[in-house]
């Protein structure tokens, strides 16, 4: 008796050993299975300073490894309010202040205007690219995109409820809409761009609600 009863303790520690084992390498191939941190989040969480021997190889992987999720797009509301650029909250969720903050470092940096959080658009603002780029492009400082677009509709149609002249409400930024921002800035203590601003959608959704 005493010799099955061991036989048969035996037999559930072996099972309970080959379960666990099981178990482990199920996790283990899980693990392997997940995509590396993109570069891009990690530098921007450590602040690490590239060289210059190191730039063509960093940028072309930051682009290849960066997703366009909500963590990419936290981090570039990150990165755009260590600017000064206000787009709001950090919390991944892009919104129209997010966007027409994307909006104003586009424009200040000379390139098409796309509203977009995007691996391409942290690229930029980690790596300093705006500036290298200012002017080479035919678009620039023209919404290309359909949030673009739309973000500009929005500020048009905003300023003309509050009787700011933008001219037509096309999604095209010209030189009326660009007058009618200018002078909502100075009625309202802003400095003066005439462009699309995270802080000029504060403003404007303020103005709208005392209204």
């Amino acid at each position: 008796m005493s010799e099955r009863i061991v036989a048969s303790s035996l037999l559930i520690f072996g099972l309970l050993t080959l379960a666990l084992i099981i178990n482990m390498t199920t996790l283990q191939s899980g693990t392997r299975s997940l995509a590396p941190a993109p570069l891009a989040v990690a530098a921007a969480n450590s602040h690490a300073t590239l060289n210059a021997n190191d730039l063509d190889q960093t940028k072309q992987f930051v682009l290849l490894n960066a997703n366009p999720n909500a963590q990419t797009a936290s981090e570039v509301q990150r990165e755009l309010k260590a600017l000064g650029y206000a787009p709001g909250s950090s919390n991944g969720t892009v919104d129209l202040k997010t966007q027409a903050a994307v909006m104003a470092f586009e424009y200040d940096n000379g390139l098409p205007m796309t509203a977009k959080a995007d691996a391409s658009q942290l690229q930029r603002l980690l790596l300093g690219l705006g500036q290298s780029v200012a002017g080479k492009h035919d678009n620039a400082r023209v919404p290309t995109t359909d949030d673009a677009g739309h973000v500009m509709r929005t500020v048009q149609q905003s300023l003309a409820s509050l009787n700011y002249d933008p001219g037509p409400i096309d999604g095209k930024y010209g030189s009326e809409t660009s007058r009618a921002i200018r002078n909502f800035e100075l009625d309202n203590n802003l400095p003066e761009t005439g462009r699309v601003s995270g802080r000029l959608i504060d403003a404007m959704a303020a103005r709208m609600n005392r209204s």
